[in-house]
């Protein structure tokens, strides 16, 4: 595999970049499954293809299996650089300069030099991908259903994230793909919360902007470390944990101070990250939500 950086290259100009806000997606509507991996554009020139992350990373990669599509020239789809199933993000950081890496596909902008972005919707862009076989076995198309109403979709949701993925993009079947922001399709990732006890934090140059919490479960009855957290705070929730903290700091390591396990908090996140055993070592997207005062230490959660 080839790869490099370059962020000023030819290859962005004139790509459009879709960024999600959708709100409110109307019935019927089209479901597709969240890979968690790298975004790219997927674009072949004098049949040589290559794989572009986001300009502001600039990533190109040629010459992985992946690469060998049989697209035509002047073509420009869009994807996702997975690892495996592409259910985590955190397998994707361990294998992303791995060759086998597989490609999931879920756009085309240009085909044999059409620009299909500013002339077809996505049931006219997804129909063309259908019809063509890539003839490639680490490539696929996006996995979709239609929801005709909500029970269909949160069904949909429902199967999508007890598979271990994050969630789904739901798209209005008429709409195009725009460079800018969108109403017209939505993400929508499995979010849940549990209560975990504060068992040390880093705060780099000791500020309280800089806090992360190092949170901790309860396992066959010992508290035992899971991650850490360093988004949901205000400031002056930092500033005030921060205070509190020093004092029952029981030990240092590095940048890393151990405290006294004595203060619950409801943490929100999106699912568990498991390690190539199986076993959970992190959270995904973890954000504080609240303290638990009325809560002891004996009553935080297990992860299991």
């Amino acid at each position: 595999m080839r790869t490099f950086q370059d962020k000023n290259s030819e290859f962005y100009e004139g790509l459009p970049f879709m960024v999600i806000r959708g709100l409110h997606i109307p019935f019927p509507c089209v479901a597709e499954v969240k890979f968690d991996g790298e975004f790219q554009y997927i674009i072949k020139r004098k049949n040589q293809v290559y794989l572009v992350n986001k300009q502001e990373h600039g990533r190109i990669r040629t010459d992985m299996p992946v690469t060998q599509l049989d697209i035509p020239d002047d073509s420009v789809l869009i994807g996702e650089l997975i690892w495996g199933r592409g259910d985590n993000f955190y397998d994707f950081l361990r294998h992303k300069l791995d060759p086998n890496l597989n490609l999931v596909i879920f756009g085309c902008l240009r085909w044999g030099g059409e620009d299909v972005w500013k002339h077809y919707d996505y049931l006219e862009t997804r129909k063309l991908l259908e019809s063509h076989q890539f003839n490639n076995k680490k490539v696929c198309l996006a996995p979709k259903t239609v929801c005709r109403n909500q029970k269909e979709l949160d069904s949909f949701f429902n199967l999508v994230t007890s598979k271990g993925f994050e969630g789904i993009v739901i798209k209005d079947p008429l709409s195009k793909y725009i460079d800018g922001e969108t109403g017209r399709w939505a993400k929508r990732k499995y979010e849940t919360d549990n209560d975990f006890v504060i068992m040390g934090f880093q705060s780099g140059t000791k500020r309280a902007k800089n806090l992360s919490i190092l949170v901790g479960h309860k396992i066959n009855g010992k508290i035992e470390r899971l991650c850490y957290v360093g988004g949901g705070f205000t400031l002056e929730q930092k500033d005030a944990l921060l205070k509190s903290l020093k004092n029952i700091v029981i030990e240092r390591n590095g940048e890393e101070y151990l405290v006294d396990p004595r203060i619950v908090v409801t943490v929100k996140h999106c699912g568990v990250i498991r390690n190539n055993e199986g076993k959970i070592h992190s959270l995904r997207h973890p954000r504080f939500k609240c303290f638990r005062f009325d809560k002891t230490v004996e009553q935080i959660d297990t992860i299991r």
